[in-house]
């Protein structure tokens, strides 16, 4: 049996596999014609909900919307959905003192959001590459935020 935890398992086999996907694709998009999909900042093929994004203020506005909505994407899944799964899910954990009024609420802010955001992701990642690695770099600074963030409250805790 190896050293490796399950979760460590389970992170390498997961870049690996996004690794293999990434050099597929990178060899597709080099080797065909590529749509605009692969296009970078505003341009006329560029459009959302019908709204096409040619101009450098429309971008950054598209830009902006896609970050900070990146940003609540991570606190709603790293923060709000853990503590409805710890806190209310969890049917082996000592009774807290949590209001059915509070506890519907925060899940239905949760879910409504979940179905609000993955209309819009799909809409923006579907217009262009580069609305894809602005979605991933918000992601990455907030998830490191919040994970640094637990990581110091369980050792000042302790």
């Amino acid at each position: 049996m190896s050293s490796y935890s399950l979760e460590t398992w389970a992170g390498i086999l997961i870049s690996s596999w996004m690794s293999m996907s990434i050099a597929f694709m990178t060899y597709i998009v080099f080797t065909n014609d590529v749509s605009h999909l692969f296009a970078v900042g505003p341009n006329p093929e560029f459009s959302i909900f019908g709204i096409v994004i040619d101009t450098f203020p429309k971008y950054g506005v598209v830009i902006s919307f896609c970050f900070i909505n990146s940003g609540i994407r991570a606190i709603n899944g790293n923060a709000l959905h853990s503590w409805i799964i710890n806190e209310i899910q969890d049917v082996t954990r000592i009774p807290v003192n949590i209001g059915i009024g509070k506890a519907c609420s925060l899940s239905f802010i949760s879910i409504i959001y979940n179905w609000f955001d993955f209309f819009m992701y799909i809409n923006i990642l579907l217009s262009q590459i580069d609305m894809l690695l602005v979605e991933i770099f918000a992601d990455l600074i907030v998830t490191g935020l919040l994970t640094i963030y637990y990581l110091r409250a369980k050792t000042t805790s302790v």
